[in-house]
Formats: C-alpha cells, sequence, structure tokens
C-alpha cells in the first residue's frame, strides 16, 4: 500500500503487487492472468518470439534398434506484439492535501489508486480487444493486439443461426482446439449479450441445493467431451464473439511494471503518475477459437 513518505522520492515506486488485487471484476483477463503469474520481462518495445506448434507426422513408427534417426521440427513462424504505454497523472492541491488526517484520508494515496485502477482497466480494454499498431504514423502511439485478434483464421467458427449461441456451436468451436492438441481446460471470454444466452441455454440442464433467499441461475462452467470451458465476463470483449483459450498459452509482457513516478510538488500542487509499459504474448493463433454470432 501506499504511504505519503514514498510519495516525495526520486525513485519510482513499483505497483506489480497492488495492481494484481485491484479491479478483479472490472479487469478479469488481466487478473486472471496476474494471479496465475502469466507475466514476463521484455527489453524492447517490439516483442518477437517463435510460434508454439507441434510436429503432425503420422507415422513415427521404428524398427527395434534403429540407428536411423529421424529429426523432426516443426514450421513455427516469426510472432510479434508491440508494448503499449499506460499513463494517468495525479494531482492534488496543497488544500486537499491539508485535510487529510480530518477523518479524510490520505488523499494523494487515494487518488493514486484510483488512477491505477483505471490504469489497470484500460490494459485490460487493449488485451482483450486491441488492434495492433507500431506507432511509425501520427499520433505515434504504439497499440497492443489485443487476444481476440490473434485467432487464427481456421480456428473462427460462424454460429448456425446468426446472433444466436447454441450447443453445437460450442462444441464445433471447442473441437477446432481439440484437433489442434489442446489441453482440454479453456477459459471463454464473452461480453454481457453471450453470457446472458448461455444462462438461458442451460437453465434447464442443472442440478442445485435449494435455497430460499438466493434465486437465478448463472453459468460460470461448460463441460463437453472436448475440454471444459469457464466463463470470463469481461466489458470490453465483442459483443458477438465468444473466443476460447488456455491461459497458459497467454501471458503480459512487461517492458515497465506498473509503477508510480513522483513529480514532487508542483507551485501549490503535489504531482506524480502512474504508468506501465505492455504487451501480450500469444503462443500461437491456433491455440485460439472463436464463436462468431453477428
Amino acid at each position: 500500500m501506499f504511504k505519503s513518505s514514498n510519495f516525495m522520492r526520486d525513485e519510482s515506486i513499483s505497483l506489480s503487487e497492488e495492481i494484481t488485487k485491484l479491479g478483479v471484476k472490472q479487469a478479469p483477463l488481466t487478473s486472471l492472468l496476474m494471479s496465475l503469474g502469466k507475466t514476463g520481462k521484455i527489453n524492447a518495445p517490439v516483442h518477437t518470439w517463435r510460434e508454439v506448434t507441434l510436429d503432425n507426422t503420422d507415422d513415427i513408427g521404428a524398427i527395434e534398434g534403429n540407428k536411423d534417426i529421424q529429426f523432426y521440427q516443426s514450421q513455427r513462424a516469426q510472432l510479434n506484439n508491440v508494448a503499449e504505454i499506460f499513463q494517468k497523472g495525479v494531482s492534488i492541491s496543497g488544500t486537499a492535501e491539508a485535510m487529510s488526517g480530518n477523518g479524510i484520508g490520505n488523499q494523494f494515496a487515494q487518488e493514486t489508486d484510483n488512477r491505477l485502477l483505471e490504469l489497470k482497466i484500460n490494459l485490460e480494454r487493449k488485451l482483450v480487444s486491441g488492434a495492433k499498431d507500431d506507432g511509425s504514423a501520427s499520433p505515434y502511439i504504439r497499440r497492443l493486439q489485443g487476444v481476440e485478434n490473434w485467432v487464427d483464421s481456421a480456428n473462427i467458427t460462424t454460429a448456425a443461426t446468426p446472433a444466436t449461441v447454441s450447443e453445437d456451436d460450442i462444441i464445433a468451436t471447442l473441437q477446432k482446439l481439440w484437433g489442434n492438441s489442446g489441453s482440454g481446460a479453456y477459459y471463454a471470454l464473452v461480453n454481457a449479450p453471450i453470457k446472458n444466452q448461455l444462462d438461458k441455454l442451460y437453465k434447464d440442464a442443472y442440478h442445485y441445493v435449494a435455497q430460499t433467499n438466493s434465486f437465478g441461475l448463472t453459468v460460470n462452467r461448460i463441460q463437453t467431451s472436448y475440454g471444459t470451458i469457464d466463463v470470463l465476463l469481461s466489458p470490453f470483449a465483442d459483443a458477438n464473439k465468444m473466443t476460447i483459450f488456455d491461459p497458459n498459452d497467454l501471458k503480459i509482457e512487461f517492458l515497465r511494471q506498473p509503477q508510480f513516478q513522483p513529480l514532487g510538488k508542483q507551485g501549490d500542487a503535489t504531482e506524480g503518475f502512474v504508468v506501465a509499459e505492455a504487451t501480450l504474448y500469444v503462443a500461437s493463433g491456433k491455440k485460439l477459437a472463436q464463436l462468431d454470432i453477428s
């Protein structure tokens, strides 16, 4: 937690632990990856890696005592994403600062917490639906590519009936990952319209313990022969898309971990800013699947 004694230091103050605990509901994808330790450190604004794929040779049988060993290497594309800078300023007047202690908490700390939460929510928006921009043209701001835009075109399923989610559609989408040696344990990133449809779709296919003060149905997990899906509700997911992924295939890569940078006293105000520089690593677009109901 921030302390008033920290604000006037010249060095930056790490907020990596604080941001993990903030805004779990407002930023579910970011919170999930951080809580699972799916974060890393990069050393340049453009992060490049080799696609993770498996060799699919049909027959690797060998005779007993074989000395003619066959070596295999999958064709691995070079992938990249850019680190986007997220930044929000904090400023508090001398009057507001002087009021701290009279039944009012440290105003600067409260304002810093609020700006950090806003930064995390904006990071969530980009990790979900961001469109990549290398920043080479005006306004020269780098933009990272979000998970919805990483899905391989071969792994996109179109709903049989527009604007409608069916069980067959879900299974057909999940089979794309099963056919690509998926793990079987997935999350589905959805917005409210698809979440509401899922709740209705399974309203007659569940067991429950009777309660006298709690009513309704919420679908949080879907089990199929091709894997289990935990539903992740994000306000920034496309209203017409369900994007399915294994969190082990994603990682938030930081060039700069979330941190507070003090600017010190500026006239009759104390100022600083919270900043982070991050991108999204995706093992392979083939490791993602998407149902499009539009």
